[in-house]
């Protein structure tokens, strides 16, 4: 894909798939401007004077029939002045899909070729339009799910994490730049490399890039989310708290004890992290076929989960069945739920069954402590940390592995330099630091996983 760009023109529609009011169509290449001069026609007949930067109304007709294929926009972008860094078009039609596929048509007869997936912005990674994490932000702002994983994504686009390798690569390239020298002209009467100096500034190095590293604890809940299951006994208010933390009734809640036969997953938020919530079956002795699979689901569930809150009844006194479940489950937060029923009979046992993990007394019938719920989880499944915070955080995973991937060549640059190797040793991994840098903004150039990154954006971006 990377060795076919050079001369050749693409066309895409860049709007959902469907009937809209408007749909738009991209075209980018070197023949953009004349193939839509082919197509395009004032509404006086005659050929657009179409400059960069204004858009203008044309018919778009069929070259060799002559017959209007609708009315469109049409706003041409000069190189290098284009999201693309080449000559592009924006065609804003109607947005009939018969319409769209009509013009797209009428493009790649008069030379356009169908874009890949991801093509409009690998190109303009590779005119240097935008590196290689903006591009990446690209994706994850269509793909958003939350309010918070679109405002990440769009400090990403704008550069954030970008800037904030910057520097660290520049002090990288500034060691290796006196390394590089202190190898080279030996012969030369430089004064010796400064020790300490050099130490101090790997550790730094180091320090800094372990920080942004550990934000990626908290970016990749962010981005993925969590699976977070709900178990305990029958009728102790799963369904009624599942419904609650949604917002909705989602789950049937009677007072009958098993109605719950099948898992449910749903997704809601708390505090920008995405959270898949697991309604299950409660958990008791029966003979009953459809119940015994319901519950061995519920096992799954619990088991699969990357967070568990076990829930049991202010009333309880902690059956055999239900010490049994809490124990063999990994219980990450207990609630006590029916608190407005009376006295929590059972506080003093649960804190000694739950030691040191969390326990939230609610109503689900009445919404009480759900909103100390919801902060509890998310205390739970993050390093308190708030949505506001404005420090870079790393969503991706391969940003991720390539900034370890430096720090550990850092590393084991300064044990080498610790145990008296000489410059020359240590340089070999101050390169496979800086090349490890140059991997997530796309200095570093890899074919193979270019590729395979903007494979996976959409037809027309």
């Amino acid at each position: 894909m990377l060795g076919e760009i050079a001369q050749t023109t693409i066309a895409a529609i860049a709007t959902p798939s469907g009937p809209g009011a408007i749909g738009i169509i991209r075209l980018s290449g070197p023949d953009s401007l004349p193939i839509i001069l082919r197509i395009a026609r004032t509404l006086l007949g005659n050929a657009p004077d179409l400059r960069s930067h204004r858009t203008t109304l044309v018919s778009i007709l069929d070259p060799d029939t002559a017959q209007l294929v609708d009315e469109a926009l049409v706003t041409y972008f000069k190189a290098p002045h284009s999201f693309t860094g080449e000559d592009t078009v924006e065609i804003s039609c109607h947005g009939s899909p018969v319409v769209l596929s009509q013009v797209i048509s009428l493009l790649c007869r008069e030379g356009a070729q169908l874009a890949e997936p991801g093509e409009f912005s690998l190109r303009a990674f590779l005119n240097h339009r935008l590196d290689l994490v903006q591009a990446e932000a690209i994706n994850d702002l269509i793909n958003s799910r939350t309010t918070f994983q679109a405002r990440l994504a769009v400090r990403q686009l704008r550069g954030e994490l970008s800037r904030q390798i910057a520097p660290l690569r520049g002090v990288l390239i500034d060691l290796i730049v006196r390394f590089e020298s202190a190898v080279e002209f030996v012969e030369d009467d430089l004064d010796p490399l400064d020790s300490v100096g050099i130490f101090g500034q790997l550790s730094h190095l180091i320090d800094q890039m372990e920080r942004l590293a550990s934000s990626y604890q908290y970016g990749r809940l962010i981005q993925k989310g969590v699976k977070l299951a709900l178990v305990g006994l029958p009728n102790v208010g799963k369904s009624s708290i599942f419904n609650a933390l949604l917002g909705y009734d989602r789950a049937i809640v009677t007072a009958v004890p098993g109605t719950t036969r099948d898992t449910l997953i749903e997704q809601f938020v708390v505090n920008g992290i995405p959270v898949s919530i697991i309604d299950t079956a409660g958990i008791r002795e029966t003979i009953d076929e459809v119940e015994l699979a319901g519950i061995e689901r519920t096992r799954s569930a619990a088991v699969d989960a990357d967070y568990v809150i076990a829930i049991t009844e202010s009333s309880s006194l902690f059956p055999s069945v239900e010490r049994q479940l809490f124990s063999d489950v990994p219980i990450n937060i207990f609630v006590v739920n029916k608190c407005d029923l009376g006295p929590v009979v059972c506080r003093e046992i649960l804190l000694t069954i739950a030691a040191d993990r969390p326990v939230v007394e609610v109503s689900a019938l009445n919404g009480q402590g759900i909103d100390k719920l919801r902060q509890t989880i998310f205390e739970s499944i993050v390093v308190p940390r708030t949505a506001s915070d404005e420090s870079p955080v790393i969503t991706n995973e391969r940003h991720y592995l390539a900034l370890r991937e430096s720090i550990i060549s850092l590393k084991v640059a300064h044990a080498d330099l610790s145990s008296g190797f000489t410059e020359e040793v240590a340089l070999d991994n101050l390169h496979k630091a800086l090349r490890s840098l140059g991997v997530i903004t796309g200095e570093t150039l890899i074919g193979d996983i270019i590729g395979q990154i903007f494979s996976t954006f959409c037809i027309g971006k």
